[in-house]
């Protein structure tokens, strides 16, 4: 997470830059894709949950075993209403560069340019 410790004149110019490529236009040809990434932790209950029953939910123990890590990397194209996703084991330079290269050869192989 970050934080904005000062409004500088530098800060402005580029927010205004970037709330100005928000307003364009939409064009297949140049699509605005947002992207982003996060790493989980994958979890496992230790003991089975007690079912429900009514006028009561489902309990689950705070215990868990732990199953390792995964990444998930998304890209938005907000003004197309897709998006897409990408679950890899490692959070690697490779696997972020792979997760590029899929969305320009096989998202977007026929676009001028991704804003």
């Amino acid at each position: 997470m970050w934080c904005i410790q000062e409004i500088t004149e530098e800060y402005r110019t580029r927010m205004y830059r970037l709330l100005a490529l928000y307003k364009k236009e939409y064009d297949p040809n140049q699509p605005l894709v947002c992207m982003d990434e996060k790493s989980k932790q994958l979890l496992e209950d230790n003991r089975k949950p007690i079912a429900a029953k009514p006028g009561s939910y489902e309990k689950y123990d705070y215990e868990y075993k732990r199953k390792g890590t995964c990444n998930i990397f998304v890209a938005v194209e907000p003004k197309a209403g897709m998006r897409f996703v990408k679950v890899t084991d490692t959070r690697t330079k490779e696997d972020f560069a792979y997760f590029i290269l899929e969305l320009v050869e096989v998202h977007f192989p026929k676009v001028d340019y991704i804003q």
